[in-house]
């Protein structure tokens, strides 16, 4: 899938949770210190390269995570809350540790090789066709430019789609707080 409109994607910024391992999910942390200050820098970044805030789409996950990041990296602009763009939901490992996670289902844990499959194998997890399903929908209504802020499993899925990466390789995609990436014709580049 090839995107018609440019995308600038903003994971949000560093929370509480994210500076204990724990995993997210569908529930709400606060941004640290360096969570805000991380939204700031995506503010300074947006600002250099001379986006036009105020002509463009504003898009938000509805998590407070992301809309405090917004606030602050949209310098106060409303933008438009969608669901559709929450982070997935990992069901009973939400708000888990490493230790914790790995005390309740260590058979689980020990067939995870890497980061992402922690959040697909998840017990009760939403699954990586839902987010597909939600996060395709979302990019078919896009109508022009567009500021999305969301979540790292979300936006991976979305530059999944957006530059045609085999689902197999999501794995290889990382996702930074405090950056800023920029997906035009189905190809990405990052800011910082």
């Amino acid at each position: 899938m090839n995107p018609s409109p440019d995308v600038y994607l903003l994971r949000h910024g560093e929370t509480v949770w994210n500076k204990a391992s724990r995993i997210q999910g569908q529930m709400n942390s606060d941004l640290t210190d360096l969570g805000r200050e991380q939204a700031q820098a995506q503010a300074g970044i947006l600002k250099r390269l001379e986006i036009g805030l105020d002509d463009i789409g504003l898009f938000c996950s509805p998590l407070t995570r992301t809309r405090e990041t917004a606030a602050l990296a949209l310098e106060g602009r409303d933008c438009t809350i969608d669901d559709r763009l929450i982070e997935i939901g990992c069901g009973a490992w939400e708000g888990l540790t490493p230790a914790e996670r790995a005390a309740r289902d260590p058979e689980i844990v020990a067939r995870c090789k890497t980061d992402l499959d922690l959040y697909f194998n998840a017990p009760g997890n939403e699954g990586l066709p839902a987010v597909q399903a939600r996060i395709a929908a979302f990019l078919a209504d896009l109508t022009g430019p567009a500021v999305i802020v969301s979540h790292k499993v979300a936006l991976i899925v979305m530059r999944g789609l957006l530059t045609g990466l085999p689902d197999e390789r999501l794995s290889e995609l990382t996702s930074r707080q405090g950056t800023v990436i920029h997906i035009s014709g189905g190809r990405e580049r990052h800011y910082e």
